[in-house]
């Protein structure tokens, strides 16, 4: 088997290198087909003083009044943005980097973008990140490039697997997935403690899922919405299992990916082969991706609550993009609960939210959010790991 190679490129350093490659590769975009569950949102909102306790207070009002809290495990929002939206401002990026494009939209179990850009943009992978219940834990899995005339049938299987997990199944459906030549599968965010099992317990179910499945698995990714810390975690672990390693944007809001893949391919078909088959791939990181965390997330929030009037109805304004459970028989969106608009308080803090994700703040927040020498700290990181890939790679047989 050929050994398991990836090449980490900074953009500041490695942009005369990009004459190399014949395409780049946008993987793991979310558009508003994708339910992102809200379970956290407590705990994120108390990271912002004032927001934070105008939000617990009313919360508590809430209890007091129902006596009942809101089980936020069943609530969940939308992202603001299109499929086709997505697709363009992938395409745009990459080509601005002077290489064609390739874009895989990975919904949470979901192949509704791929196929509603099919009509227009045949090329576009029909993808999904399907959720994989195992070990007590729920991992997630870049499905990219389904055929598009099998697709729902597979989508079903791949979802009556996380109704109802039966880990004695799950070979069986990695292997089916794999007899198609032109998908990739690739283990989202490995580090990530995604549904707060426990580090421990989130770590055993990764190490028991690359142990009992990792040849039907092709790549890990490092993904462009956690930290470099937790990546380096990710590249570490892909070294440990000899596995190739692929960018994941991971993006949720109006900004393109942070990273993307490079390849000397001139296809998908040959990009895959070159992950699956030769198992090697070139990642990079772009300058978006060396932004503080907290301050990209931080868009992403305002990006989610601000008002598109451009858009179809129910997508315009976060009442209708957000999803409650409020008397615990189903999902309605808040504008069945506020017909005449959201309370004064939640105003207020869509507001501050809003303005604090604006371009005009952006200085401010990110002077406030890097401590002295941190990104320093971080890009000497990317460069280290950059410079040893590349003499990794020289000395490769497959380079």
């Amino acid at each position: 088997m050929n050994p398991a190679q990836t090449q980490v490129l900074r953009l500041e350093r490695g942009a005369e290198r990009l004459k190399q490659f014949r395409m780049a590769a946008s993987l793991h975009s979310h558009t508003h087909y994708s339910h992102e569950n809200l379970e956290a949102l407590p705990e994120q909102a108390k990271k912002f003083p004032i927001v934070g306790k105008i939000v617990q207070s009313e919360l508590e009002r809430y209890t007091r009044g129902c006596g009942r809290k809101i089980d936020f495990r069943k609530t969940y929002w939308t992202p603001p943005v299109s499929p086709k939206l997505v697709l363009e401002s992938e395409t745009r990026q990459i080509e601005q980097l002077g290489l064609p494009a390739v874009v895989s939209i990975t919904d949470h179990d979901s192949i509704a973008a791929g196929l509603s850009l099919q009509s227009t943009a045949a090329s576009v992978p029909v993808s999904v990140e399907w959720t994989i219940p195992f070990r007590g834990d729920h991992l997630h899995m870049g499905v990219h490039h389904l055929p598009a005339d099998r697709a729902r049938q597979i989508m079903e299987d791949l979802a009556a697997f996380t109704t109802s997990p039966d880990e004695s199944r799950l070979g069986d459906l990695l292997d089916f997935l794999n007899a198609f030549e032109d998908t990739l599968l690739v283990l989202n965010h490995p580090c990530w403690d995604v549904t707060r099992v426990g580090p421990a317990e989130h770590a055993n179910a990764v190490r028991d899922l690359l142990q009992e499945h990792g040849e039907r698995i092709h790549a890990l990714e490092i993904n462009g919405l956690r930290g470099w810390s937790e990546n380096c975690n990710a590249l570490r672990m892909a070294k440990d299992y000899d596995m190739p390693i692929v960018a994941g944007g991971d993006r949720h809001g109006r900004r393109p990916n942070t990273m993307l893949n490079l390849s000397h391919a001139a296809s998908w078909q040959e990009f895959v082969t070159d992950v699956r088959v030769w198992r090697r791939n070139h990642v990079l990181i772009l300058p978006s991706y060396e932004e503080p965390l907290a301050l990209r997330q931080m868009e992403i929030v305002a990006d989610a609550l601000r008002y598109y009037p451009d858009y179809p109805y129910g997508q315009r304004s976060f009442r209708g993009r957000t999803y409650l459970d409020m008397d615990g028989y189903s999902c309605h969106p808040l504008s069945f609960y506020w017909e005449r608009g959201e309370p004064l308080w939640l105003q207020l803090v869509l507001c501050i939210f809003v303005a604090l994700g604006s371009s005009g703040f952006r200085p401010l927040l990110r002077h406030t959010l890097f401590r002295q020498g941190e990104k320093d700290l971080m890009v000497s990181s990317i460069n280290d790991y950059a410079e040893l890939g590349a003499s990794m790679q020289k000395a490769g047989p497959n380079s």
